[in-house]
């Protein structure tokens, strides 16, 4: 029963987030496994099964632009977190339908709720690595019969190869590159990738970020204590497959170790902290966006529903808040003077596309704006609520 009991709580208890597309089975999205990455160069999944993508093909205007969102699903920070992933979706390609519908949002194609890419290329990238994209660990582990992997570096660049040789990406003349969640985090750990990438195929190209939800601050409560494995010891059994209120530090610290991470996070950060030897806090959201080239806009709740659970601990919600709006001005839009963000105060993760109105304008239209006037001196850049804690009238439009 306690094992029953701890697989449940991984399923309802973990991931309990929504993003604002329904992932369904079904629909116009074509599957592509990355079979060859995976011979070639092991892009597995944490059970060892293909990386896998989902695209629907651009028309019109949009024939050459392209969004490509990476799949949230919070991250695997033991190895009992990582087992347990290893036979869902989140952690096995073996599952996935052939086709798929990717829902609204981002994914939208009526104009009216997405004029900026209602009719660009999409690609959904399937979030199988437990790690953000990020793993590099060139080593297997066996653990309770079972072989894990932490290859999510080679999963993005094998999709990244099949998107420029195979599906049009090399001839973009834009690119937005996002997620939510997690997928939050990979878009500030990887949008510079994404961006060089394509730049070395079409210079001119406008690439930029576009995190959902994805600015996890570093933060470790004081009454939480850091062990070397502190989400495996003995008294945290119970909530196995859910980050420990306060220790979000800790588990991404694990994260970021276990994968090997340091390969395939952003580059400029790793320089910037090799010589102190705290690598790992390029790993976290609010360290990495101080090193980001590309411009970035994030979509973010001050009082993000997700940290309020999970990473505020002794805190109080408006000092987590207060932080998390002081940090998106001063880490990431202070040395990045084409970023921006959409800060809302309602107390939300993910999910609240077009449902929350700052400054006459909803999400999708403060992006446009945002997008359009890029590189123009006196352009609006910061949509920010500033609603004290807790607000109900800042959640609707």
């Amino acid at each position: 029963m306690k094992t029953l009991s701890l697989l449940v709580c991984f399923f309802a208890c973990s991931y309990a987030w929504t993003e604002p597309y329904k992932f369904t089975a079904g629909g116009s999205a074509k599957k592509y496994l990355m079979t060859d990455a995976a011979k070639e160069n092991n892009a597995v999944c944490l059970d060892g099964s293909p990386g896998a993508y989902y695209f629907l093909p651009g028309s019109g205007s949009g024939a050459n632009k392209w969004y490509v969102h990476h799949q949230g699903g919070g991250w695997c920070e033991s190895l009992d977190d990582c087992l347990g992933r290893s036979k869902t979706g989140l952690g096995s390609s073996n599952g996935y339908p052939d086709t798929a519908g990717l829902g609204g949002g981002y994914f939208d194609t009526d104009q009216t709720q997405n004029p900026l890419m209602y009719n660009w290329n999409k690609v959904f990238m399937r979030y199988c690595d437990g790690g953000s994209f990020s793993g590099n660990n060139a080593s297997a582990q066996e653990y309770k019969g079972t072989t894990l992997h932490w290859r999510g570096m080679h999963i993005r660049e094998g999709i990244a190869e099949d998107l420029f040789s195979n599906r049009g990406l090399d001839k973009a003349t834009d690119l937005v590159v996002s997620g939510c969640s997690a997928g939050g985090l990979a878009t500030f750990l990887h949008t510079d990738q994404w961006c060089d990438a394509l730049h070395t195929k079409n210079p001119e190209a406008k690439c930029v970020g576009l995190p959902d939800s994805g600015f996890f601050l570093d933060f470790q409560s004081p009454g939480v204590k850091c062990t070397p494995d502190s989400a495996q010891s003995s008294e945290v059994q119970p909530l196995l497959g859910n980050t420990i209120n306060g220790d979000y530090h800790c588990g991404l610290k694990w994260t970021y170790s276990i994968q090997n991470a340091t390969a395939g996070i952003n580059k400029d950060c790793v320089a910037a902290h090799g010589a102190t030897g705290d690598v790992w806090k390029c790993m976290f959201a609010e360290h990495s966006s101080e090193h980001i080239r590309s411009p970035v806009f994030a979509m973010q709740s001050q009082y993000d529903a997700w940290q309020t659970g999970h990473v505020q601990g002794e805190a109080s919600t408006q000092a987590l808040g207060n932080n998390i709006t002081s940090r998106i001005q001063s880490m990431l839009m202070k040395n990045n003077k084409e970023s921006g963000a959409f800060l809302d105060s309602c107390h939300h993760h993910c999910g609240a596309w077009n449902s929350i109105r700052i400054d006459g304008d909803l999400v999708s239209g403060a992006i446009q704006k945002w997008y359009d006037t890029i590189g123009q001196a006196g352009a609006k850049k910061l949509w920010n609520q500033n609603k004290p804690y807790p607000c109900n009238a800042c959640c609707k439009p």
